[in-house]
């Protein structure tokens, strides 16, 4: 329940060798790498001298990034062109981590090869199926009308002083023609209906042909293009097209037998060649981050003190290797959050916040406990809470960590449920074993200032800590949530707690001395601060200005306190509202007169509580967590740690 440790791993070797050792590195999935070129251009990739690696360091002085291509993303589109020609149903997801890898160059010609084999067959049906598809559309919407009409094409084309046209007009059309039929000298003849209109045969004198064609056009009349090819009736032009139809389907069998050939043989290798690609791939995308020059490699990264033996294991089997590891902390370390199976989920929650700084301490099992006590207290049922925990596993599946956050939350309002007595939403099943808020008001929610007062001095004690480990002596010390911060949230409490419970833990005079002292403190901050760091001068820059801020800062800090420590009583107020929310609906079903009617009204509102209710509580728990409790201790400002491999 930690942030790991973490170690800076830099890696020498020979640049044939760089494949395999960033494969291992991937399948260890323990080292988050960062830019070995900036590494070096900040001196920070350092080794000892010796005779064995004098060429190794002789060479960082004449060091470039990785080169980057298309090749793999042209290589894979081929691949996927292949899939779609050769209908292969597989997708790239699970990487075997141990496939053996080949050379770009055996890729290329690898898939190169089998494109040519499936290039013609594939060119051929696609050619034929448009032949074939502009058959069917000449057929269907152009000419099935047409097969009544008696008189052969060739006729038609031979006459020496009428020509013809043959097309299609829209209904609007028709009408234009109809009304203006005695100015067109042609002959116009309905053969039949398509799907795109009306279809008819236009019969002119030759020597109209530009008029003709000009009136046709003004009437969007679409001209079906008649093959010279066809000859005799429409009737036997439809029983040649139906034969060039039959001869085309079986020419596109034949050459798709060709290609189920070429899928049965090859769909293995296809998908292999695929996955092959792919960490081709991911591993150009990474080398990005490795440096080289003439003959060596170089390789950054960060790894965890508890992971440190299992990466050099994984190295082992490569060529020699220059590995040093240099403990190094920096603004850049990235964070890894170490905690155990039950309080692993509330990462969840601080991570949506912010990845916690590699110098902070890990707040992970103080969220835990504090978002677990404060969502059961605001919704405190055994039955809904049983609800919750079962929805949780359930939703681990697909999201892990928050399906467990949901589980927990859920054991927390089943372990209220049973202290308040309350089985989705009725208290007359089982006793309380603490008490039912709705008959204890006052004390619910003095329980909710007495809990936000305690994880308030929590969080206090979390961020000195902090500020300790920043080397932040202004904050941790003199700030309004360090040290002189608690010792006047303190004060405060115990002179206004002990007043309103006529109670005089501390006399009057002292807790004023002991306030006043910690004002100073917080006003005074960044000259003390100075004072005792040496540095000068005591202000850093305006003097008057600072203090005017200082001043004004007190009433804010009044005001964090009053307003985090009051906040806490809605944790209470959610508590009555819960029992209150179910009453009414228990109200509701009384007044419906009937024992099915009592238990419809009773299930729609556990439902209702548990969706609207529900969810308003778990939005005012995080809440409670990031403005209240975070403000004072927590930055979120870290990286997360983000180790490399080979999985999509």
């Amino acid at each position: 329940m930690s942030i790991e440790k973490m170690t800076m791993m830099n890696i020498v070797g020979d640049i044939d060798s760089v494949d395999d050792v960033l494969r291992d590195l991937l399948k260890t999935r323990k080292v988050d790498l960062v830019s070995a070129l900036s590494q070096i251009e900040k001196s920070s990739f350092l080794f000892d001298v010796s005779d064995k690696n004098v060429d190794m360091l002789v060479e960082l002085n004449d060091v470039r990034s990785f080169e980057t291509s298309e090749e793999c993303q042209d290589m894979f589109q081929k691949g996927e062109e292949l899939k779609a020609i050769l209908n292969l149903d597989f997708e790239v997801e699970k990487i075997d981590e141990n496939l053996k890898l080949v050379s770009k160059e055996e890729l290329q010609d690898e898939l190169e090869t089998i494109r040519s084999e499936v290039s013609e067959p594939s060119r051929l049906i696609e050619s034929l199926r448009k032949e074939k598809e502009y058959l069917d559309n000449f057929h269907t919407n152009s000419f099935k009308e047409m097969e009544g009409f008696p008189v052969k094409v060739e006729d038609l084309r031979n006459m020496d002083y009428f020509d013809f046209k043959m097309g299609v007009l829209s209904k609007e059309n028709i009408y234009k023609v109809k009304k203006n039929y005695e100015n067109i000298l042609a002959v116009i003849l309905h053969t039949g209906s398509s799907s795109e209109g009306e279809v008819y045969f236009v019969f002119y004198p030759i020597k109209l042909e530009s008029e003709i064609s000009r009136i046709l056009r003004s009437l969007n009349f679409k001209e079906i293009q008649l093959p010279k090819a066809y000859s005799g009736t429409p009737n036997e032009i439809k029983d040649n097209i139906e034969k060039q139809k039959e001869k085309l389907n079986s020419e596109i069998n034949k050459q798709q037998e060709i290609i189920d050939g070429i899928k049965e043989k090859y769909s293995d290798r296809i998908k292999i060649i695929m996955e092959q690609i792919w960490i081709t791939s991911k591993l150009d995308d990474i080398k990005e981050k490795v440096a080289f020059s003439s003959h060596f490699f170089y390789i950054s990264g960060w790894v965890s003190l508890s992971d440190k033996d299992e990466v050099r294991q994984a190295l082992e089997n490569d060529e020699p290797l220059l590995v040093k590891y240099e403990d190094e902390e920096s603004m850049e370390t990235p964070t890894k959050l170490k905690n155990n199976w039950f309080f692993r989920p509330f990462e969840w929650l601080v991570n949506l916040y912010g990845t916690p700084s590699y110098n902070e301490i890990d707040p992970t099992p103080f969220v835990g406990i504090s978002y677990m006590l404060l969502f059961g207290i605001m919704f405190g049922d055994l039955g809904q809470g049983f609800v919750m925990v079962v929805a949780g596993y359930f939703l681990r599946k697909k999201m892990e960590l928050f399906g467990g956050l949901i589980s927990r939350i859920g054991l927390s309002s089943m372990l209220f449920g049973v202290l308040y007595g309350s089985v989705f939403g009725i208290e007359t099943w089982i006793p309380a074993l603490w008490m039912r808020p709705f008959e204890n008001i006052n004390d619910i929610l003095m329980v909710a200032i007495f809990v936000g007062v305690s994880v308030l001095l929590v969080a206090y004690i979390y961020g000195i800590i902090n500020a300790y480990k920043r080397r932040d002596l202004e904050e941790g010390v003199f700030g309004k949530e360090g040290v002189a911060g608690v010792i006047l949230y303190i004060t405060l409490l115990v002179t206004v707690g002990g007043s309103m419970l006529g109670l005089s833990i501390i006399p009057l005079p002292v807790a004023i001395g002991i306030a006043v002292i910690a004002l100073l403190a917080i006003v005074f901050r960044l000259p003390l601060t100075h004072l005792i760091e040496g540095k000068r001068p005591l202000h850093g820059g305006d003097v008057s200005g600072y203090y005017v801020e200082s001043i004004f800062s007190l009433v804010e800090t009044f005001l964090s306190m009053l307003s985090g420590t009051i906040s806490f009583i809605r944790v209470g107020a959610f508590a009555l509202t819960h029992v209150g929310l179910f009453l009414a609906f228990e109200t509701i079903g009384h007044m419906m007169g009937s024992a099915v009617g009592n238990v419809i009204v009773l299930i729609i509102g556990n439902i209702f509580v548990l969706g609207l209710e529900g969810l308003i509580v778990f939005i005012q728990g995080m809440r409670l967590q990031y403005y209240e409790l975070f403000s004072r201790y927590y930055r979120g400002d870290g990286i997360a740690f983000d180790p490399v491999k080979l999985s999509k």
